[in-house]
């Protein structure tokens, strides 16, 4: 598992405990609250491996193929590299800026060749995650324009190498 946002650590022991011990890579930012939240494992007997990076380049190895990847922090567009690192049939879970006003967690399954798609799941609030937050209209990140904020769950998502492009459900009424 690949999770997106150490932050204090909790998260990641939640995964650990939940899918066992060396099977969670969680990756911060920040190189003090890494180091902070790898102590607090540690000291709760949590085998995770922490590291220092920018999350949206994945995990800087690039050797792994992941069956879930968990994010976070909100994105304005789903990374090529979580796409790479996903294995076929696997899971993404991540908080998606949208036009509706507020974030949209997306769950998404790999489909193979640094694909997913899926759907919306929810609706959140969450922190961007950091790196580059450059000011750019939603439609340059796939979002159709004019999009209705209540139909939120109607949507699809789909991510490629290439981009995203979210789309309304033919036939969602």
């Amino acid at each position: 598992m690949l999770e997106i946002g150490t932050g204090t650590g909790y998260n990641t022991a939640l995964l650990a405990h939940r899918t066992g011990p060396d099977t969670v890579t969680t990756i911060e930012i920040d190189q003090t609250i890494a180091a902070q939240a790898g102590a607090r494992l540690d000291a709760a007997g949590v085998r995770a491996r922490v590291l220092t990076a920018d999350g949206e380049h994945g995990d800087p190895s690039d050797r792994r193929l992941y069956d879930r990847i968990v994010c976070t922090a909100s994105v304005r567009r789903i990374p090529p590299a979580w796409l790479r690192q996903l294995r076929p049939g696997g899971a993404l879970v991540a908080p998606l800026d949208s036009p509706a006003g507020h974030d949209i967690t997306v769950r998404m399954t790999g489909t193979g060749h640094g694909s997913a798609a899926g759907r919306p799941v929810a609706t959140v609030e969450f922190m961007r995650l950091r790196g580059r937050r450059l000011p750019r209209p939603h439609t340059d990140f796939g979002w159709p324009a004019g999009i209705d904020a209540q139909r939120w769950r109607d949507y699809e998502v789909h991510a490629d190498q290439h981009g995203q492009r979210i789309l309304l459900r033919t036939g969602s009424a």
